[in-house]
Formats: C-alpha cells, structure tokens, sequence
C-alpha cells in the first residue's frame, strides 16, 4: 500500500524535468521536457483511481533536495520534507550513483536522468518509451555536460 508521503520514482523524473541542466540534455538529444512532463501526468492519470494533487506536484521533493541527499557529505538523516522514499525510488539512486563515471565526482541532475532512464517504474519507463528516449542516447551528452559544469 502506498502513501501520499511516499516518494516514487515519477516524483524523482519530476523534479529532473525541473532542472535546466536536465532540460538542457533533453534538448540535446531533440526532447523538450515539457513534452516528457505532460506524457509522465497523462500516464499518472491513467494509473490512478484518485486524483490528489499534492501527490502528482510531489510537494518538498526538488532537484536540489535529491542531490543533498545523494552527494556526502551530509550529516544526519536526509530531509525529504516529511515524505519517505520508496524502494523503488532507492533503485533509481542507487543507480543514479552508478552513473558516474569517476567515483569520486558529485552526482548531477544528468546523473539522475540516466539513473531514471534505467529505473523499471513502469510510468518513468513508459514516459521515456513514448519519447524514444534510451539510455546509450542520453549517456554520452550527460558525459559531455559533465566534463565542463560542476
């Protein structure tokens, strides 16, 4: 059973789709995020029997949130504003980490990206699919962004 304090993976999507990084590497590969955001609340929709609004703006859950508690140092616990990651969303951050290809740099937004290209939630997976959008595409223009921003 979920809660509306659940953090999942469409949270995760939505947020990167936020970023102008992130949009900047959709660009890149001919995507507008916009475009990926309205597929993601067309899915969401579908999949849902109710409507709750707090639920589809993932309210606390930013960017700058999920790159706090991805990248150490960090003392104590991570805030997630109240909500609780699911362990569907830890997959997705456990491969967000994976992305990097130094160990020891920081995880971006782009990291996340290809992270959530990798996840298996069926409505982060089916946004991606509706767009064409894969994995070894994105990948290299993530690579390329990351050797000239922090």
């Amino acid at each position: 059973m979920t809660d509306r304090r659940d953090v999942h993976p469409h949270h995760l999507l939505r947020a990167v789709l936020a970023d102008r990084a992130a949009r900047e590497v959709l660009a890149v590969v001919g995507v507008a995020a916009d475009d990926l955001l309205l597929t993601l609340d067309g899915l969401w929709l579908a999949a849902s029997d109710t409507i709750d609004v707090e639920e589809v703006q993932a309210r606390g859950i930013d960017v700058a949130t999920v790159l706090a508690v991805v990248n150490p140092p960090f003392d104590g616990e991570p805030d997630w504003g109240g909500r609780r990651v699911t362990e569907a969303t830890r997959d997705v951050l456990v491969r967000s980490l994976a992305m990097r290809r130094t160990g020891g740099r920081p995880v971006t937004s782009g990291h996340l990206l290809l992270g959530l290209l990798a996840s298996r939630d069926r409505l982060v997976a089916g946004t991606f699919r509706a767009h064409g959008l894969r994995l070894r595409d994105v990948r290299p223009v993530v690579d390329r962004f990351g050797r000239r921003a922090p």
